[in-house]
C-alpha cells in the first residue's frame, strides 16, 4: 500500500503534552449556571417520557451550555482531538441518573453507536474480575494497565462515576505526533504500520477462526489527514491464534511505536474524579489508563461510564483504512465493524 503521506504532520493534531500547559481549550470547567441548567435539563427528560436512548437534544435542553458542546465537538474533530470537561456535581443523583445525564451531554456532541454485539450504548468501565489477556476477555473487563490504544468509534467518552482506592490513572496522547517521530527516526517501519496486521475477535476468539479477514491498517492517510486504528494486544492475540508468530521487524515496528506512546514529552497524564468527563478522537489520539485497586467500599471501586460517538460530519479515511463505526446496530441497515 502506498504512503502518500511523506512529511511531517505540523497542525494542531500533533500536540506534545509537554507543550500544552494547565490550561487550553482542551480544558473546559462546568459553572455554577451550567450546572443548573444540566439539573433543569434532567428534570425536563425525565418528565417527558421520552425513552433515554430515543432523546434528541431537544430532549434534553441545553440553551447555553449547547455552545460550550458545539466548540468541543470541534476541538476533538478538527483540533486538539481530545477534550476534558472538569467540575459536575453528581453528588446529589443517583447512578441511573448519572447515566442520564451523561447521555444527555453526549446527543448533544455527537451520534451514540453500539459497543458490543448486543447493541449496548451506553457502556459501564469497572473490573469484573475476569483474567487480563485470555483471549475472549477485553481490558475495559479488569483493573490490570490498558496500553495506548484506540475504539472502535469516531470519538471515545469515558465519564467518572466513581475513583478506585488507589491508581486509574489516564493518558492520552497523539497518534499524529507518533507518526512524526517514525517517520523522523524509522521510516522504514511505516509500510508496515500502513499494510497492517490481523486483528483477534474477541466474542469469536475461542472458536476455529477468530481473527480478521485481511490485516488492518495501523496508519492511514486521505487528503492529507493521518488516521491510526491500533490495539497491540489485539495483533498480539491475532498471531497466536493464526499461529504464525510476528516477524522482527514487525515486532520492532510496533515495539518502537509503543515506546513512542510513553514519552513524557509526548503524552499527557490526568485523573479523573467523579464527575469529571475525557473524550477523544480515535483517529488521532491513542489512550490508556494505569491499573488500579479498588476499596472494600462502593465509593472505592472505579467505575467509568463509556459512549462512542460518531462526528456530525464525516471522517475522511482511505478505502483500505476502516471507519470507526462501533457494532452499529442492525436496523440502521449497516454491518458491525469492530475487528
Amino acid at each position: 500500500m502506498a504512503i502518500v503521506h511523506m512529511r511531517p504532520d505540523d497542525g494542531p493534531k500533533a500536540w506534545r503534552g509537554a507543550d500544552l500547559g494547565e490550561e487550553g481549550p482542551w480544558l473546559l470547567s462546568v459553572t455554577a449556571t451550567e450546572q443548573k441548567e444540566i439539573t433543569a435539563a434532567l428534570d425536563h427528560a425525565k418528565c417527558s417520557g421520552v425513552p433515554m436512548l430515543h432523546w434528541q437534544e431537544q430532549d434534553f435542553p441545553l440553551e447555553t451550555m449547547h455552545l460550550k458542546l458545539a466548540g468541543m465537538a470541534h476541538e476533538i474533530r478538527d483540533g486538539l482531538g481530545f477534550a476534558i470537561l472538569r467540575g459536575l456535581d453528581i453528588g446529589a443523583w443517583t447512578d441511573e441518573e448519572v447515566g442520564m445525564v451523561y447521555w444527555g451531554l453526549g446527543v448533544h456532541l455527537g451520534e451514540p453507536l453500539g459497543q458490543n454485539p448486543k447493541g449496548d450504548l451506553l457502556g459501564h468501565v469497572y473490573d469484573q474480575k475476569r483474567p487480563y489477556g485470555q483471549l475472549d476477555v477485553r481490558g475495559y473487563e479488569t483493573n490490570a494497565y490498558l496500553p495506548y490504544h484506540t475504539d472502535s468509534c469516531d470519538f471515545l467518552g469515558l465519564m467518572c462515576l466513581r475513583q478506585g482506592l488507589s491508581g486509574g490513572l489516564s493518558s492520552v496522547v497523539s497518534s499524529v505526533s507518533v507518526h512524526n517521530a517514525i517517520l523522523e527516526q524509522h521510516p522504514e517501519y511505516l509500510g508496515l504500520l500502513y499494510n497492517g496486521f490481523y486483528y483477534i475477535r474477541r466474542e469469536e476468539a475461542l472458536g476455529s477462526k477468530g481473527f480478521s479477514e485481511v490485516p488492518i491498517p495501523v496508519f492511514g492517510q486521505h487528503d492529507g489527514v493521518i488516521s491510526c486504528r491500533y490495539l497491540r494486544n489485539q495483533i498480539n492475540a491475532a498471531a497466536a491464534k493464526r499461529g504464525v508468530p510476528l516477524t522482527t521487524i514487525e515486532q520492532e515496528a510496533l515495539d518502537f511505536l509503543d515506546e513512542q506512546t510513553q514519552r513524557e514529552d509526548l503524552r499527557l497524564d490526568f485523573m479523573l474524579e467523579p464527575g469529571d468527563m475525557e473524550f477523544c478522537n480515535n483517529y488521532t489520539v491513542l489512550h490508556s489508563r494505569t491499573s488500579f485497586t479498588n476499596g472494600p467500599d462502593l465509593h472505592q471501586q472505579r467505575h467509568m461510564l463509556r459512549l462512542w460517538l460518531k462526528f456530525r460530519g464525516e471522517w475522511p479515511v482511505s478505502e483500505h483504512f476502516p471507519s470507526h463505526q462501533g457494532y452499529v446496530l442492525k436496523e440502521r441497515g449497516m454491518a458491525l465493524a469492530d475487528p
